[in-house]
């Protein structure tokens, strides 16, 4: 039996942005002084409702994953979900989609050297950890090349908060799709079976990993 080749997304998926999207959105004045929002997606809905706002949403992204990721979580469940991993002997890879300079980013910070600190600081690469390799991080500035990425590596299962990855055209047929819904709408899966938590994730693995270790039904 082949070990299954799990690809994780990363921003929005393992980390969790939801805090510090509405906190760091007021402290560069993007936002009002006492707003109440209190997500990522309800900032994103206020600040591109509004003149030039694709440009400051696209300002305030380039802040947050770059300059201010520190103050970002990981989300509740994903240690139990690579332990779960581990136990099976998967292999782990992570598949990011963002450019390598934030927009409109004065600081010109390195995004992906940004994520590669967080996910260090996190323990990812520490042996007593999460148990992954640096070289098991893999970066792309276009979606196109984060679905070549998925392809090339051979994921057999994939998992991402982003519908419009799952259901691309190019998303490769022989990969599973997991879709993480945490604060999205069920209908915005366009049919994809909505995932809250990673512990809702882990039970769906747990399952496909357990039928898989008993392989074909033998008959005659």
């Amino acid at each position: 039996m082949s070990v299954l080749h799990i690809g994780l997304d990363l921003d929005n998926t393992l980390v969790d942005f939801d805090a510090v999207f509405p906190d760091v959105g007021a402290e560069l004045g993007l936002l009002p002084a006492g707003h109440t929002l209190q997500s990522k997606e309800q900032v994103k809905a206020f600040l591109t409702a509004g003149p030039g706002g694709e440009n400051a949403w696209m300002r305030l992204q380039g802040q947050v994953y770059g300059r201010f990721i520190e103050r970002a979580r990981l989300y509740e469940g994903v240690d139990v979900f690579f332990e779960q991993a581990r136990r099976f002997g998967c292999r782990v890879s992570i598949v990011s989609h963002k450019t390598r300079r934030g927009h409109f980013d004065p600081h010109k910070v390195d995004l992906w050297q940004a994520a590669l600190g967080w996910l260090n600081a996190r323990g990812f690469f520490a042996p007593e950890g999460f148990g992954m390799r640096v070289q098991d991080v893999h970066f792309s500035e276009t979606r196109e090349g984060k679905l070549a990425l998925i392809d090339s590596l051979g994921c057999g299962l994939f998992i991402d908060d982003l519908p419009e990855v799952l259901l691309h055209e190019r998303f490769p047929s022989s990969a599973r799709k997991l879709w993480f819904a945490a604060g999205q709408p069920a209908e915005s899966g366009r049919g994809l079976a909505p995932y809250r938590t990673w512990a809702a994730l882990a039970e769906a693995t747990l399952g496909l990993l357990k039928k898989e270790s008993r392989g074909p039904a033998s008959g005659k």
